[in-house]
């Protein structure tokens, strides 16, 4: 090989009358073993991305969405002293984070944020912004502060696919009781990431919780119970075990960090609104018996657990009845939809007083308005569609630095968007299809927007930053 390398060396040099060469000798040839190049002092490539797990990160951010006051000076619109005081203590332990106003007027597009010197300023929720908490950028985290009735649940599923969003309607002791858990970040909480339990209830015989048995409860299950640090510490109460008097005494004995649940909720009796409200999206177990929120913490503190209960209007219901003419007027599903929303828009009691407890929840996902088949199954195939709700509670929730609830549940939101692709291309197809065709076409869009407004009203009540302690 040596004998082939060249000995002479030549440069692309021109004297005016030649171009020189080299001859090289012994010295030349131990040139290469010695370093020259001149150290870089920059980087050559485009800077890693943030870490999204990272909410204090200036490029993520997290802000406290408030509802706009027109009777408050534009300067004290940039604070949150209309707050109550825990929240404006939230504020000033999170520094740098941007108070955001709601205007019901421009809620669909903006939200406005204000700044000291009384300037105003509108920043698009949609669409490719700055991010983080610099003037005119997004946080990627947002806490609402308002019920629902003043902020609607419509803001928060809009505020669901851009963003990381949670939302608190706690006053009084049971704001301050998490605010307080939420300030020290749950230290010293007795909840045990070790030992999670799934309690899935199935009333058989075609009954939509065999459904969400199959479809969330035992694909979480399984994987909770193949991670090598849970393994054997999963409870899992099914079957004849799916009693409210089994899940009060597993979660009083074993204090899991998550808690999934599968069930019908409680939205009756029609004929009393204000009982119906009392008990509303209250989980209905094998018996048919709802659960006794006072029982439950009489025995079990929540101290930094993370609910998902998927059941109908567990996290609440809205003013209206996003379903009407789905399913025939006077129909026994049409008068619970329409009774339902006859209560106005609110938060459930159970998320309320699990967030507000002495040893609160971390956080509690579920449903706002009831629940359907056709989003957990494609109607046509039969396919299951929930991998992103089991994604959300294992993969993203148990990584070694778990994800923050709002950023785990992000995924969901997304198919929303796809869904609603999905609806407006068929609307399209219908012009210009056969009689027949438009039959199944009729079919297909009622099952792309039902599947889309149904995923959509799965919410986060608690601070959206939230997540398990790590195994």
């Amino acid at each position: 090989m040596s004998a082939r390398f060249p000995t002479e060396l030549a440069a692309n040099l021109w004297t005016g009358d030649a171009s020189p060469t080299a001859a090289l000798d012994e010295a030349a040839r131990k040139w290469g073993l010695k370093e020259r190049m001149e150290k870089v002092s920059r980087e050559l490539a485009a800077a890693e991305p943030v870490d999204l797990r990272d909410w204090r990160h200036p490029q993520v951010g997290w802000g406290l969405v408030l509802p706009d006051d027109d009777a408050l000076p534009a300067a004290a619109r940039a604070t949150a002293d209309d707050a109550p005081e825990p929240i404006r203590e939230l504020l000033a332990a999170r520094s740098g984070a941007p108070v955001l106003r709601y205007r019901a007027e421009t809620g669909a597009r903006f939200l406005r944020r204000y700044y000291p010197d009384g300037s105003a300023q509108d920043i698009a929720i949609s669409g490719a912004g700055a991010r983080g908490v610099a003037p005119g950028a997004l946080p990627y985290y947002l806490l609402i502060y308002a019920g629902p009735e003043v902020i609607p649940w419509r803001f928060q599923y809009l505020l669901n696919q851009p963003c990381f969003a949670g939302r608190l309607t706690l006053t009084d002791t049971a704001l301050e009781n998490y605010v307080n858990a939420l300030l020290k970040e749950w230290d010293g909480a007795g909840c045990d990431p070790h030992q999670p339990v799934v309690w899935t209830v199935d009333h058989g015989g075609g009954d939509i919780t065999t459904l969400m048995r199959k479809a969330i409860a035992e694909p979480v299950a399984e994987k909770l119970a193949a991670d090598s640090q849970i393994g054997a510490g999963l409870r899992l109460l099914d079957d004849a075990d799916a009693t409210l008097a089994a899940l009060k005494t597993t979660l009083a004995q074993r204090q899991p960090a998550l808690i999934v649940t599968t069930s019908h909720g409680q939205t009756g009796p029609l004929q009393d609104p204000a009982k119906m409200a009392a008990s509303l999206g209250a989980l209905v177990d094998g018996q048919h018996l709802t659960l006794d929120i006072d029982a439950l913490l009489a025995d079990w503190q929540p101290d930094g657990a993370i609910w998902y209960a998927h059941a109908c209007c567990s996290a609440g219901c809205d003013n209206s009845n996003s379903y009407k003419e789905l399913v025939p007027a006077g129909s026994p599903l049409a008068t619970v939809l329409d009774g339902v929303a006859a209560l106005g828009a609110q938060a459930a009691p159970l998320p309320q007083r699990l967030l507000g407890a002495a040893k609160p929840l971390r956080a509690f996902i579920g449903h706002v308005e009831p629940t359907f088949d056709w989003t957990l199954r494609q109607p046509e195939t039969g396919q299951v569609l929930t991998r992103t709700t089991i994604a959300a509670l294992y993969d993203h929730m148990h990584r070694a630095q778990p994800e923050p609830v709002g950023m785990a549940f992000n995924p969901g939101y997304k198919v929303v968007g796809e869904l609603f692709q999905q609806w407006q291309q068929l609307t399209r197809q219908f012009a210009s299809a056969t009689t027949a065709e438009r039959d199944f076409i009729r079919l297909m869009t009622a099952s792309a927007q039902l599947a889309a407004l149904d995923r959509q009203s799965l919410v986060i009540l608690g601070d959206p930053t939230v997540a398990l302690p790590p195994l």
